[in-house]
């Protein structure tokens, strides 16, 4: 049954493949979904019980997976991948005349990542708690912990201290309210049992992105410097006393969606405040919806931009911070910050990717003539700074290399690529030209490398030509390769082909 599965789709893709040549990075991004999710996860698990378990690696020699089981971090990239294949579906399968096809693939796509969203999740899932700048010792529930549990069991599965971080949450969060907007734009056409399936899934998406959203937020460090500014930011995860850039920038574009979501309800949100420098004392005060994640997507995109921009416009990643928890004295039993520390300068196409769509999205939404042009002179800094920081041309003439040739985070990359696309199409600034590099340098390697559904970290070079199935060489997993990596190719596929749906109109 999951071989049958497995070539009906692949022929569903093929079929399609004359329909247009403008979609054929979309065809390309489904090509290596459906003929390697299958090959890290168990279809009979999938068609039992509804449960997506993929392994880390594939042996492509052997055919084996490799590892027990993922992280969280690496399972968030098959939610991602589902996720813009469904974005880049819906765009094709409504365009009048369309192939039939494409509404049956998107259909499919859609209840695998509500599978993978809802009953696999819960394995990730547990109880955290937390000290913070407001709270004490506050138990938070169906918290996404780093690692996967055995068995479902949230309740007695402890994710406190370092055991989560708060960019898992973030991208989840992302994750959730891209694909919230997705079936919103599909509940118009639809009736009866299938919208109220539409309607419920809305829902579950929406709330738990709140309360995720609840949980970073109370992350945000309102301890105060002694002048009574807010020290700001918020830390890797509540064990931690580091601020990245990775743990703030990726909240901020989905602050702005739900600052849009509730733009016209009365909704209104309880928030706590700490009180000014050297006291614990906390209030309750309330705001609308709207404003209230507006004015955090602002003061997060602030602290980043002030934070971790360095001089050449790409971010850093770090700080260390001198934090603590006093005892006794005027700042008792909460977490209080004494110091930031230096810039750890290191500079990834993730950081400057998830900033760049954090600004973009606040340009958009703007208001205020002198936000926006601010905002507008930081993403056409950013935009331009994070091509030319991130690419290499000197591998191969007439081509790009990207990052991940070297660190093996094809994540990260489809993180700036995904802002490249997110701008372009929101005719904010024409970073066509990037995007075109990119997608030549992927298509390089999809029409010369292209092996089974997988493709070399090298894109330019290709696979190691004397590579045996017990190798792993190199640090660069090109045997045993890496679902995450995999994913995020098909990934990127599907960014490019809504680029080029924006393109050809």
């Amino acid at each position: 049954m999951k071989k049958y599965l497995v070539l009906l789709l692949i022929g569903l893709i093929l079929s399609l493949h004359s329909f247009s040549k403008d979609f054929e990075n979309l065809h390309r991004a489904l090509d290596i979904a459906n003929n390697t999710i299958w090959k890290y996860t168990s279809y009979e698990e999938w068609k039992n019980n509804r449960t997506i378990n993929p392994r880390p690696k594939y042996n492509i020699y052997t055919g084996e997976t490799v590892g027990n089981s993922y992280n969280c971090y690496e399972y968030t990239n098959i939610i991602e991948m589902l996720m813009t294949a469904m974005k880049s579906l819906q765009k094709v399968k409504d365009i009048p005349g369309a192939d039939p096809e494409y509404q049956k693939l998107f259909d499919h796509y859609e209840q695998l990542v509500w599978d993978a969203s809802t009953i696999n999740l819960d394995y990730y899932k547990g109880y955290a708690i937390v000290t913070s700048s407001t709270q004490s010792e506050v138990r938070w529930e169906n918290i996404i912990g780093v690692h996967r549990q055995e068995k479902i069991d949230p309740q007695n599965h402890n994710v406190s201290g370092r055991l989560n971080v708060y960019d898992d949450q973030m991208w989840l969060i992302r994750c959730f309210l891209e694909i919230y907007s997705i079936l919103e734009k599909e509940a118009v056409s639809l009736s009866g049992d299938a919208l109220a399936t539409n309607k419920e899934r809305r829902k579950w998406y929406l709330d738990y992105s709140e309360y995720l959203t609840a949980y970073c937020l109370d992350g945000w460090d309102q301890s105060k410097k002694p002048n009574g500014e807010e020290w700001g930011g918020i830390t890797w995860g509540p064990g931690y006393t580091s601020k990245h850039t990775c743990s703030n920038s990726p909240l901020i574009s989905p602050l702005v969606w739900l600052s849009e979501i509730y733009s016209e309800s009365p909704d209104k949100i309880d928030f706590l405040v700490r009180g000014d420098y050297n006291t614990n004392r906390v209030t309750s005060e309330s705001m609308l919806k709207s404003d209230y994640y507006m004015m955090y997507a602002e003061k997060i995109y602030d602290f980043v931009n002030n934070t971790f921009l360095r001089e050449d416009n790409v971010y850093g990643d770090m700080i260390g911070c001198k934090t603590t928890v006093p005892d006794s004295g005027p700042n008792k039993g909460l977490r209080t910050t004494i110091s930031n520390g230096n810039l750890d300068r290191t500079a990834y196409s993730y950081n400057s990717g998830s900033t760049l769509s954090g600004v973009a999205d606040l340009y958009r939404v703007s208001d205020d003539p002198e936000k926006k042009k601010k905002y507008y002179e930081d993403l056409v800094a950013l935009a331009d700074a994070s091509f030319k920081f991130f690419t290499d041309s000197q591998i191969k003439d007439d081509y790009y290399s990207f990052p991940q040739n070297k660190t093996g985070k094809a994540e990260f990359d489809a993180c700036l690529l995904r802002a490249w696309v997110e701008i372009y199409t929101n005719s904010i600034y024409d970073t066509s030209y990037y995007i075109d590099a990119f997608s030549k340098t992927l298509n390089f390697a999809y029409d010369n490398y292209y092996k089974d559904g997988f493709l070399p970290m090298d894109h330019l070079v290709g696979w190691k030509p004397n590579m045996i199935a017990e190798d792993n060489y190199d640090n660069r997993d090109d045997v045993r390769v890496s679902g995450l990596r995999t994913f995020s190719y098909s990934a990127q596929f599907s960014w490019i082909s809504l680029a080029d749906l924006f393109k050809h109109k």
